[in-house]
């Protein structure tokens, strides 16, 4: 066969090889792209997302508000009460007896042959013994100190009030100039300690008030010698009363949004609704006041009390801290809205220009990733700053430069980053409970990413 006879097969085996050339390096490119992605791609960690809970301790010292007064004495002498602390005396009631030869201390302390106790007395007497042992500790031993002071007051009263019913046994001595009886020119709960921190308001509260360590309190003792003058005793004059806390400002914003809260006093397990103020501080700390406006005479000796948070917390989905990012959008008034689309998608009317210059309009589908009353936040991927958007039918314009920042994760169900906004209703130092079923949000058993700020958005992922 002659080299002429031979060229079409050559030229036929010149384009297979040209073919195979071509695969091997479409091959080659390929393999050279795997090897870029490979070498460029992130470890994203995933995390799939589970209804649950948190373990939140709510357990919070507070400080206690009310309306005190304290009352002077016009006379000097030892002094005798009648009141007994927590009791609620009306206009007139006698409170407390100044005597200046010691009589009735004297006859306090003698011996009546029968138990002043009733077995009411004795009952409460025993509770407070044992609600005290059960709370006591160390690290506050100064109130074993209040408490020998309450319990002794409390006896000294029950002694004071068998004297009151035997009065008549002092003759004459009772109706000389000698003992003066002094009676309350207010109503009010009847409290034997001052402070100094009856005056306290809202707007006076400082981190250092919350130092139980320097707090100190100065009783008035029963049969003690007392000056002209001086404090003899304590007035409740209202049921309103509030207990502040120490919180971060976010927490505080939590707390207000709730409006009232279910309060848990640690001292009696008793269990009042309080309603939620905050009095903002600085940067670090604001004070939460709890208001209430019946039970104050439970705890009118207490100026610190140890209370529960018992929020009625929402079921919701459990996500790592390190999941959330927070992201910026454009904001588009709801007005300029065109068609609502599929997916959490939105069509407007962008602002064009022909080749002659001429303005027009293009339709674009935008995905919206929240909504308030007023905005859309929409994807700045197709956006600019100094676009114009069109309302249909109308020459309004819209100048897109606002934006508004959301609080999300990245989903990765579709193998890429994908941002959902969050609405968390509380977290810990791990952990947060965000709003489900809402409607940009996420689902139960959804991938997120677990590092989001190490992802952009629609960013390819690998596991």
């Amino acid at each position: 066969m002659s080299r002429r006879e031979n060229i079409p097969g050559l030229v036929m085996e010149a384009k297979w090889n040209r073919r195979i050339v071509f695969i091997l390096l479409v091959f080659l490119g390929y393999l050279i792209y795997l090897a870029v992605q490979l070498f460029n791609r992130k470890d994203v960690s995933s995390y799939q997302v589970r209804a649950g809970s948190l373990a939140i301790n709510n357990v919070y010292e507070g400080v206690v508000l009310r309306e005190e007064e304290v009352v002077s004495g016009n006379d000097s002498g030892y002094i005798t009460y009648f009141a007994r602390e927590g009791e609620h005396i009306g206009v007139g009631d006698l409170v407390y007896a100044i005597d200046e030869t010691g009589a009735l201390n004297e006859m306090a302390s003698a011996p009546t042959g029968e138990s002043s106790l009733s077995e009411e007395d004795l009952r409460d007497l025993r509770a407070d013994i044992i609600h005290f042992s059960n709370s006591f500790s160390e690290k506050n031993f100064h109130s074993a100190y209040d408490f020998l002071y309450d319990l002794d007051g409390s006896l000294l009263k029950l002694a004071n009030t068998n004297v009151l019913n035997n009065i008549d046994t002092l003759g004459g001595v009772y109706s000389s100039d000698l003992v003066k009886l002094s009676k309350a020119q207010k109503p009010g709960y009847v409290v034997y300690h001052t402070d100094g921190m009856e005056s306290l308001a809202s707007e006076d509260l400082t981190p250092a008030l919350f130092d139980e360590a320097e707090y100190e309190k100065t009783p008035l003792a029963n049969h003690a010698l007392v000056d002209k003058n001086a404090a003899v005793y304590k007035l409740l004059t209202s049921e309103n009363w509030s207990v502040a806390i120490q919180v971060d400002p976010e927490r505080g914003e939590q707390l207000k949004e709730e409006g009232y809260v279910r309060v848990r006093f640690l001292k009696n397990q008793q269990e009042l609704w309080g309603q939620v103020s905050i009095v903002p501080y600085d940067q670090r700390v604001s004070f939460c006041l709890l208001s209430f406006n019946n039970s104050v005479v439970n705890f009118c000796t207490d100026r610190f009390l140890e209370i529960e948070l018992d929020e009625s917390n929402e079921d919701g989905l459990k996500i790592p801290l390190s999941a959330i990012v927070h992201k910026e959008f454009f904001l588009v008034p709801k007005d300029y809205l065109i068609e609502q689309g599929e997916d959490n998608t939105c069509v407007f009317l962008r602002k064009t220009f022909m080749e002659d210059g001429t303005a027009s309009s293009m339709r674009m589908s935008i995905s919206v990733y929240s909504e308030d009353e007023e905005y859309y936040f929409v994807d700045d991927s197709q956006l600019r700053i100094g676009d114009y958007l069109l309302k249909e039918g109308n020459l309004a314009e819209y100048p897109v430069s606002m934006k508004g920042e959301l609080v999300g994760v990245y989903n990765i169900n579709k193998g890429y980053a994908d941002f959902r906004q969050i609405v968390i209703l509380y977290q810990n130092d791990e952990y947060a409970i965000v709003k489900s079923n809402t409607t940009y949000g996420l689902n139960e058993y959804d991938f997120i990413a677990l590092n989001a700020n190490e992802l952009t958005d629609d960013e390819f992922i690998f596991e």
